[in-house]
């Protein structure tokens, strides 16, 4: 009897993964399951925290393209690691996966990362789920894992909410699981042509307090457009939630991002090796103006400023604030994407000052060398001046 090889378990860190299943979830929504296309004969098992995420690391023709995605699939199910993504009109790389990936093809990737999991989240035992749109992700990875954990203590209500019936993600697998468990509740509400059991209309109040009346009671856990949780979390705040027991996982709109010049998904593929992160994501889209805003200088006062040179704004902040914080306050949208230092994409080059870095995976030698840095888990000392 020929014995088999011992598995090699996944870990935080550069990984390439080859594609093995493209499965149709919706009309514009594909799950894309992956193994390591490195493992041989010795299969790699995925070993992740339910709703983290990895970054894939592409590039278009000389520029650095770097998303997060969630890893659907639950570490209850190591064999494969999935990835469920909508196809965005406006997003470079959702449409590069929908339009160009197919099986077989490899992508280099990083993770798994993200704080928003069911391990390091101190919850209740009575869980509120809610997720709009292809929000869905990093709950169904949660949800996942406690239904194949055979967890009977967890008490669990799933609303999710969706443009229509037909755009509900995962939505035989949800009615299947609410089947066979009785401490699982599930919820579909559709803006439009809600069916027979499903609400109408946009998440409220008053189809909270009805779907989950002992939402106090509950760790809420949300996931979708920050319109959509933002409606949820002054729901709960006004009435008199504990926000201890609120979580969220945000995501960047396409619309918001700003791509290479001329990138589209034909020019999209993977990094090689070890690749370079951004060199144009997070650098100016224009030039220094001809007369350069006044720079703010208040160290000599014992203040803390950081000057935006191109957006001409300069901004007060507290010590320990994060460059991307600062920038957010004084009305500047840096570009973002995982937000823990890890992706690269908020990268900002810094002209005069000292900026302490929490994180700095996602930033390579020669972007330092110039002077970027990670504005997401950055923190200025003193008076800073930014080329932004």
């Amino acid at each position: 009897m020929t014995q088999r090889p011992a598995s090699k378990i996944w870990e935080k860190g550069n990984w390439n993964l080859r594609c093995v299943r493209i499965f149709h979830e919706t009309r514009d929504v594909k799950t894309f399951h992956f193994v390591d296309a490195d493992q041989g004969e010795t299969q790699t098992l995925f070993r992740h925290k339910p709703g983290q995420f990895i970054v894939l690391r592409l590039r278009s023709d000389a520029h650095a393209l770097n998303r997060s995605y969630t890893v659907a699939s639950p570490p209850s199910r190591p064999e494969t690691l999935q990835l469920t993504i909508k196809r965005d009109p406006n997003g470079l790389v959702s449409r590069y996966m929908h339009d160009h990936l197919k099986v077989g093809d490899v992508l280099p990737v990083s993770g798994p990362v993200g704080e928003f999991n069911s391990v390091d989240i101190n919850s209740r035992r009575s869980l509120l789920l809610l997720s709009g749109g292809s929000g869905i992700t990093p709950v169904m990875s949660i949800l996942r894992y406690i239904y194949d954990s055979a967890d009977t203590e967890t008490d669990v209500i799933f609303l999710h909410s969706s443009r229509t019936p037909a755009d509900i993600i995962f939505r035989n697998e949800l009615s299947t699981m609410a089947a066979a468990r009785d401490n699982l509740k599930i919820g579909f509400i559709c803006d439009a042509d809600a069916e027979d059991g499903m609400r109408s209309g946009l998440f409220s109040f008053a189809l909270l307090n009805e779907m989950a009346p002992d939402f106090l009671e509950r760790t809420v856990l949300t996931c979708g457009p920050k319109p959509y949780m933002q409606a949820i979390k002054d729901m709960l705040f006004m009435s008199g939630f504990d926000m201890k027991q609120y979580h969220e996982e945000s995501f960047s709109e396409a619309s918001n991002r700003r791509h290479p010049e001329n990138a589209t998904p034909d020019t999209v593929g993977p990094q090689t090796g070890k690749g370079r992160l951004p060199d144009t994501i997070g650098e100016a889209e224009s030039k220094l103006p001809a007369s350069d805003p006044p720079i703010v200088d208040s160290s000599a006062a014992g203040e803390q400023v950081v000057n935006f040179r191109i957006s001409g704004k300069s901004e007060n902040y507290k010590a320990g604030e994060t460059l991307l914080a600062i920038a957010s306050r004084a009305g500047i949208a840096v570009p973002t994407s995982c937000q823990i230092g890890l992706c690269g994409t908020c990268m900002l080059k810094i002209l005069r000052g000292e900026v302490e870095m929490d994180e700095d995976e996602g930033l390579e030698d020669e972007f330092r060398a110039e002077g970027y840095r990670l504005s997401c888990c950055g923190h200025p000392k003193g008076t800073l001046d930014v080329e932004f």
